[in-house]
């Protein structure tokens, strides 16, 4: 059952040569820490390791202009965060006193084509 969930396509209709993973993964290092993120200029995906759902997952903040970070609403497919839309920066923060914080950080036009 595992393996044919992971077997499953994320989306449908992205054309792979035009993925943008121009993207930096940069804060604190949790076990839920993304491995990747791509966009294909209209979705932005965020990529975790597998053991993401064994455990609490974290929210995505978009961080605007300003600096001031909005709750922004993405779904789940596997164990990637599909977002409606593209972003310069955002953060996924979890815990109390003691939060990680990992930023996700679009770094320009990226190279286009398959993964990292």
């Amino acid at each position: 059952m595992a393996a044919s969930a992971a077997a499953r396509p994320v989306s449908a209709g992205v054309d792979v040569a035009q993925l943008n993973f121009g993207y930096r993964i940069s804060g604190d290092k949790p076990d839920w820490r993304p491995l990747r993120a791509f966009d294909d200029g209209r979705q932005t995906w965020i990529e975790f390791p597998p053991s993401i759902g064994q455990g609490e997952a974290p929210p995505l903040f978009v961080l605007g202009e300003d600096g001031e970070a909005a709750l922004v609403n993405y779904r789940v497919a596997g164990r990637y965060y599909v977002v409606d839309r593209l972003f310069a920066a955002a953060e996924l923060r979890l815990g109390g006193k003691k939060q990680k914080i990992v930023r996700v950080t679009r770094v320009g036009a990226g190279r286009r084509g398959r993964g990292s």
